[in-house]
């Protein structure tokens, strides 16, 4: 069917026949002052209306459209599975996943030979991405499936979109329908819309054996802790979970063994567990008692059962870190925004200090005394630190427990707050007599968010400090400038008067005391008046915080004199998958008056990998601490990073923590094929012929495909616009050209030129 139109330029026929008629009438109107012959005048009269014609017709650009119906070619996509799942058993255990696909594939590929001028067929291999198309290379197949994970998804995705524009008759999905990957790059929903949106059939083919997955038999160790830190002669729990799939109603063996650096796996303990269902979680712990101090590995065992494909995850390990016997110290605190914000972290990182942290609650009626401040009763610590906690919390028992404990020997120290000191009232209670500083009655806060806060017994500014003298609390830099530079507190509790035996450690620009020290029986004494040094570690002084907290707790334990540089390795993580970067620190405590400058430290640092090879890795310095990258961790394992540090070629000491890249086998995980995924996913596309077909039915349903592609008729238009083609746009200018030629030279001839 042939069709004519017409398409004037700036879609205006005025525009044309305005045009038209300025040409005419300027040919018309016109005449030259030589008069001419009748014959004469009408020849350049012709050959400009020519000219005239032409263009009118140029401008109106006439089009040509043709309809007619074609079949073109059905094109089909073809996406094999190559994970590590297809090696489980196919429907019959004599034949794989992986073998049965091959035999499919191979039946199809005749198919498509005999076909070939009917269909258009592409063919992909997919884990969590997909392969460059393979039909036409020698090697369809790869030699064996190797790939970790499975993204459905995106790999449909990434499919249909390499044919963008194209009519796809239909995507044939083989495997077995499980999707292990952690992190999809496109959800299957997504990819499934995308299909739906332009008119594909996903054609679903199932390998494997169907089945509830409670039927596999597989037990597994999840969620035991990555690494645990406790002194020594301290019981810890270790926490984990047993998966138990297929052994209802079987005993089961649960072990925690133990290693040190130089010892083999010992059994420490043996528990039984029994599962009441075919898939079920159940809960074990394990109590053990810290011995020498020392780095050690510790792993959680349970034993394997008949059938299980998967015995890596039946054993997972820890890295348990015990530590001297240090400081005990108890911190109660009472309000979530003050020092605890930092000194938690401050002090609980030290190896040599024990933090036993309460949050005392402040409420309306609040049931106190506290039953959490009974711990001041047993005298099982070395010092104490309260931080805004009114003395009604503890009651007077625990409060001269607390007064005794210090005349005895044990270290106190009370920071700032609004129910600290005076405000706290903690006038005339046994603490008030250990307390270096002086209150009064009448500074006595009412508990309650609904009364106010008396201003007049706090500095309510910002508040620089300033060391009085050289003292051990109060040395947290090698430099001397180094609490100039420190962020100004944002108030602080009001000192009425330093007692007889308090001595003043820091003060504020107007001499106002900020830290007082004092000893009260055998016992050390601190008051600090700040609630505010938190703002240290946010603003790039995190060494220097550290540090002052540190000094407060060795100055009150009297252990002040002692000149030790410990070295700390950390890392959040101790247990990784294959290709995760793992990042540590490093950093020097320095006890006793020593105190080592950043700029003086140098580290080596390897990793020692397995079988003793050590690689060398690179630290950055960040302020007062060094931070550093592991790559390329693929190869699972056991691995050691060990640190030391120098100071002008002097060892100072070594630091060591041992982590592992452990085996992740999610394809090997589950030996029972997902087909109600494959059948879920092919009924998202049941509108546009979507279908699960058995592989021993595809190459004839593939046939089918074929077939109803070639009935389906297309109408393809073929549109042909005067002036729009090169061949008509020169014939234009050559006709317009020729036609002035011949005018030109008429008109030369005739004299008028």
């Amino acid at each position: 069917m042939q069709q004519w139109s017409l398409d004037p330029v700036f879609d205006s026929y005025a525009v044309v026949i305005t045009t038209v008629v300025l040409l005419l009438c300027t040919f018309l109107l016109v005449r030259p002052r030589n008069s001419l012959s009748g014959g004469r005048a009408r020849v350049l009269l012709i050959l400009r209306c020519l000219i005239v014609l032409i263009l009118a017709l140029a401008m109106l650009r006439p089009s040509k459209t043709i309809s007619e119906l074609q079949t073109k070619k059905a094109l089909v996509m073809f996406l094999v599975d190559e994970t590590q799942s297809m090696t489980h058993p196919s429907i019959e255990p004599e034949i794989s996943r992986w073998e049965h696909q091959q035999a499919t594939w191979d039946s199809v590929h005749r198919v498509l030979d005999a076909r070939a001028d009917d269909v258009s067929a592409r063919l992909f291999g997919y884990t969590d991405t997909i392969s460059e198309n393979r039909i036409g290379s020698v090697e369809a197949f790869s030699a064996e499936p190797l790939g970790m994970q499975t993204d459905l998804g995106t790999s449909l995705y990434e499919a249909v979109m390499t044919e963008p524009g194209r009519q796809i008759h239909a995507v044939v999905l083989m495997g077995d329908g499980t999707q292990t990957s952690y992190r999809p790059q496109i959800d299957m929903r997504e990819a499934i819309s995308v299909l739906r949106s332009m008119g594909v059939a996903l054609i679903t083919v199932p390998f494997g054996r169907e089945g509830d997955t409670l039927q596999a038999r597989d037990v597994s160790i999840e969620q035991l802790p990555q690494q645990y830190r406790v002194f020594s002669g301290n019981d810890v729990s270790i926490d984990c979970l047993a998966r138990l799939k297929g052994v209802a109603n079987r005993p089961l063996r649960v072990q925690l063994l133990l290693k040190s650096e130089d010892e083999s796996m010992v059994v420490q303990e043996t528990i039984e567990i029994v599962a009441d269902n075919a898939d079920e979680v159940v809960p074990v712990r394990f109590q053990w008692t810290a011995k020498a101090p020392g780095q050690y590995q510790m792993a959680v065992k349970i034993e394997t059962v008949d059938g299980e494909l998967l015995l890596q995850n039946n054993t997972q390990t820890a890295f348990l870190t015990v530590l001297e016997g240090g400081l005990r110290v108890l911190y109660f605190y009472g309000n979530r925004l003050g020092e605890q914000l930092e000194l938690r972290r401050s002090l609980g990182s030290s190896p040599d200090i024990e933090l036993l942290e309460s949050y005392i609650r402040h409420g309306k009626n609040p049931r106190w005394p506290d039953p959490r401040t009974n711990t001041v009763l047993d005298g099982d610590f070395d010092l104490i630190i309260i931080e805004d906690v009114h003395s009604q919390a503890f009651g007077q028992a625990n409060l001269q427990a607390i007064a005794d404990a210090v005349e005895q020997g044990k270290g106190l120290m009370m920071v700032g707050g609004y129910y600290s000191f005076g405000p706290g009232g903690y006038r005339q209670t046994p603490v008030d007599a250990a307390l270096p500083i002086e209150m009064e009655i009448f500074e006595k806060q009412e508990i309650g968010v609904e009364n106010p806060i008396r201003k007049m017994f706090h500095l309510d500014r910002e508040l620089t400090m300033r060391p009085t003298s050289s003292h051990p609390v109060t040395s947290i830099s090698s430099l001397t400038t180094a609490w100039n530079d420190l962020p100004v507190l944002l108030g602080a509790n009001r000192f009425q008067k330093v007692k007889s035996f308090g001595k003043v450690l820091l003060e504020t620009g107007k001499q106002e005391p900020l830290l007082v020290s004092g000893q009260y029986g055998l016992g050390r004494v601190l008051a600090f008046a700040g609630d505010s040094t938190w703002r240290w570690a946010r603003m790039g002084h995190a060494a220097e915080l550290r540090r002052f907290w540190r000094n407060s707790v060795l100055w009150m334990a009297r252990r002040e004199d002692l000149q030790q540089q410990d070295i700390w390795l950390r890392m959040d993580q101790r247990r990784i998958t294959p290709g995760v970067e793992l990042a540590f620190e490093l950093g020097v405590d320095s006890l006793g008056s020593r105190v080592v400058a950043a700029d003086d430290l140098r580290w080596e640092v390897e990793l020692v990998r397995s079988g003793d090879e050590a690689d060398v890795v690179q630290v950055r310095r960040q302020n007062q601490q060094w931070l550093g990258m592991l790559r390329n961790l693929e190869q699972p394992g056991d691995y050691k990073l060990s640190a030391i540090a120098f100071v002008n070629d002097e060892e100072l000491g070594t630091a060591q923590a041992a982590f592992q890249v452990i085996d992740v086998q999610p394809e090997k995980s589950n030996p029972i094929a997902d087909i109600t995924q494959l059948k879920r996913l092919a009924a998202m596309t049941a509108s546009d012929g979507g279908e699960v077909v058995a592989p021993e039915r595809l190459a004839e349903h593939v046939k089918d495909i074929i077939d109803n592609a070639k009935q389906l008729e297309v109408e393809v238009q073929v549109t042909w616009q005067f002036g729009r083609s090169p061949g008509s746009t020169w014939l234009i200018l050559t006709i317009i050209s020729s036609l002035f030629s011949v005018e030109w030279f008429l008109r030369k001839k005739f004299g008028l030129v």
